[in-house]
């Protein structure tokens, strides 16, 4: 069977996500889940058709392990999906006053930061997952707690429940799906669309990053993302990943990116409609 590659176990953010994208393909595939973001990265080509994986959050940022990998790949992007991201805190204890331990997934810890903080003395046990985090509480004796997804439990479970606990009430994540085998996907002029590339540093100068900008600018491309990475090799030398709206289809993005190509080397990473934040 056709298999779509994400990070698991089952009821994590990134299941939701590639849960959604399969009923995109319109197709049957299997979900395989991975313990960490590179070995997904590694399955995609070899034993899965696609894999889906989180790229970018509201307030944490960028995740630098998967643009790293996107620079000497070769995968493709082909769809985006934007889910709100809402923890609370669970635990057995009556009071927060009696909490002893707090299981928290390493990613959830950042963007829960605030409440983190507000419990005081708490012994803080980084996991790999968010449901790992709601098994060990659930499996713990009555001095622990545990940050999770808010659609993850039921309130019954639990004596002591504290919902809405991220930093930002509008905390979502971006994922992308990626293939090393894309089709060419249709486009229409109706749809909003989204591209991804990376300029590559093999010719570093003064103004690199400022004549890529003008040749967006001038043509009213909108660009939705700037991020410089080291290249690895020495200090000072980035490759830069940009986000614009528009389709490589597009003659002014054609345009643009012609431009470009004639100062620095560009990889694209592909086009693929426009998501917003899905609804809960």
């Amino acid at each position: 069977m056709k298999k779509i590659a994400t990070l698991g176990p089952k009821g994590t953010f990134s299941d939701k996500a590639a849960r959604i994208f399969r009923t995109q393909l319109n197709e049957e595939y299997e979900i395989d889940y991975y313990p960490s973001i590179k070995k997904v990265l590694n399955a995609i080509g070899k034993t899965c058709d696609y894999g889906v994986l989180p790229i970018e959050n509201l307030t944490e940022g960028f995740v630098s392990v998967v643009l790293d990998y996107l620079v000497s790949s070769e995968l493709t992007i082909v769809s985006e999906i934007m889910l709100p991201i809402r923890f609370s805190f669970v635990g057995k204890a009556t009071n927060l006053t009696d909490l002893q331990h707090l299981y928290v997934q390493f990613v959830a810890k950042g963007q829960c930061a605030d409440f983190i903080d507000s419990l005081g003395n708490v012994e803080i046990i980084t996991t790999q997952s968010n449901m790992e985090s709601l098994e060990k509480v659930k499996e713990s004796n009555n001095a622990d707690g545990a940050i999770v997804p808010s659609d993850s439990y039921t309130a019954t479970e639990f004596s002591q429940v504290v919902e809405n606990v991220n930093d930002y009430p509008n905390n979502a994540t971006r994922f992308l799906a990626f293939t090393s085998n894309p089709t060419i996907g249709n486009y229409s002029s109706d749809e909003n669309y989204r591209t991804s590339l990376i300029v590559i540093d093999d010719n570093d100068r003064a103004g690199l990053l400022e004549s890529v900008i003008v040749s967006f600018a001038k043509r009213n491309i909108n660009l939705t993302a700037i991020v410089s990475r080291p290249t690895g090799q020495t200090f000072g030398k980035y490759h830069f990943f940009i986000g614009f709206e528009g389709h490589i289809r597009e003659e002014r993005v054609t345009a643009a990116l012609n431009e470009i190509e004639t100062m620095n080397k560009i990889k694209v990473l592909g086009s693929y409609p426009k998501s917003g934040i899905l609804s809960e």
